[in-house]
């Protein structure tokens, strides 16, 4: 069975709360990584991002025996479930939604899947290239695959989230075969936004270990932002599968 190793950081940035979320459970034979985001700008978003990643997680013991999709598919509907009850007791709170991405791993017969809502990321490096990256629910990110431009004060604007009408139509990313050297990397958009591909490539190819590289990029970010009064929450996990030291960096593939 392959060793999972994980790394994590969470930091509030110029803000005067972190409304970020993130958490993981491994297990003998499952596991599941989880970052959530509270919307900014709504009360109640530091609330509605707990609940995300408490539920997600909670799916390893409701559904795990099901299966992958079914504890991805539960993750978010659990998830969004328990951020509508909470807006519906507490009308100060009944705006409040979170972003969510989810990775689960079946260790048993090394398959992962993922669902995100929103725009926090998951990207998936293998023998240190991106391979796959999710695509944000966003405006920004509709207009870009229209190819036009979006401008700054539209550029948050989520198309779906939880706690907000419409993530029945999410859908988790396809089924993968967990290979020994992958690495993940689960993060907010305030992690993303201070960092292009190339830059978590780099960090990926001098990075000693899963911890090496979140401190690395965590650093960039803190480093990048030009006003640090308006720096986002940003947050990120990052989970090695085997042995990095000899597959995640290795030239070419």
């Amino acid at each position: 069975m392959l060793t999972l190793t994980t790394a994590q950081c969470s930091h509030r940035g110029g803000r005067a709360s972190n409304e970020d979320a993130l958490g993981f459970r491994v297990r003998d034979n499952d596991a599941c990584f989880v970052i959530s985001d509270g919307v900014g700008g709504q009360t109640g978003g530091a609330i509605a991002s707990r609940l995300a990643v408490h539920w997600a997680l909670q799916q390893l013991d409701d559904k795990s025996s099901y299966g992958l999709q079914a504890m991805t598919h539960g993750s978010v509907d659990a998830a969004d479930a328990a951020i509508v009850a909470q807006q519906r007791r507490n009308p100060e709170q009944a705006h409040m939604a979170a972003t969510m991405v989810a990775l689960f791993i079946d260790r048993r017969e090394r398959m992962a899947q993922w669902i995100h809502v929103g725009d926090s990321r998951l990207y998936l490096f293998r023998r240190g290239h991106l391979l796959r990256r999710t695509q944000d629910h966003s405006l920004a990110a509709r207009l870009q695959q229209a190819g036009l431009s979006c401008g700054p004060d539209k550029a948050h604007l989520l198309s779906h989230a939880l706690g907000q009408a419409d993530t029945d139509s999410i859908e988790p990313g396809a089924a993968c075969t967990l290979e020994d050297g992958d690495a993940y990397l689960l993060c907010t958009d305030g992690f993303w936004h201070g960092l292009d591909d190339a830059a978590l490539q780099r960090c990926l190819e001098v990075a000693g270990n899963v911890a090496d590289w979140i401190t690395l990029l965590a650093g960039q970010v803190g480093q990048g932002s030009d006003c640090k009064g308006t720096q986002d929450n940003y947050s990120a996990l990052g989970v090695w599968v085997g042995d990095p030291q000899l597959v995640t960096r290795a030239p070419g593939g």
